[in-house]
């Protein structure tokens, strides 16, 4: 359960990349080539994004030598995040992950995972969730419909990542 979800997290951190004017911005003063996972501890399921150009790039299963590890201490804690639970905030604050790596660009990563999750719950998931759910104009409406809608066939197309 948690290895798709991170899978469906994956391909939704690359559809919305692509898109989204707040992940752009956000991602615009990061290095190209820079690398960062999400994983469970002790050895669980992980994933790895790389920024390349203006996007991020899904790049599989594991760990690639990222520069920042963002870890959740149990399969328990990955599963209430990625199944929009709790949110990554929350988490934090319960100390259901560590961080390895420049605390920072954590940060940073944390937002844009916020940003992602916005793309794939719906409302009534992401009041429970975030502290204040951002308002999307109908062209992020949009965004949302087709991420939601094409995500599986993301899903299968980088199963074996």
């Amino acid at each position: 359960m948690v290895g798709s979800s991170l899978l469906a997290s994956g391909v939704a951190f690359e559809m919305v990349s692509r898109s989204d004017s707040k992940v752009k911005a956000e991602i615009a003063d990061w290095q190209d080539g820079y690398v960062f996972s999400i994983g469970v501890l002790p050895d669980g399921p992980a994933v790895s994004f790389m920024k390349r150009g203006d996007q991020i790039c899904y790049l599989g299963k594991g760990y690639k030598n990222p520069q920042l590890r963002f870890l959740f201490k149990s399969l328990d804690s990955a599963l209430l995040v990625l199944t929009g639970q709790i949110g990554s905030h929350i988490a934090s604050a319960q100390h259901r992950t560590i961080v390895h790596g420049n605390l920072a660009e954590a940060m940073q990563v944390s937002r844009v995972m916020n940003i992602v999750q916005t793309y794939l719950y719906p409302a009534f998931v992401l009041k429970k969730t975030m502290k204040r759910p951002a308002k999307l104009t109908s062209a992020q409406l949009l965004l949302k419909a087709w991420v939601i809608a094409t995500l599986p066939v993301g899903m299968l197309a980088n199963i074996g990542k």
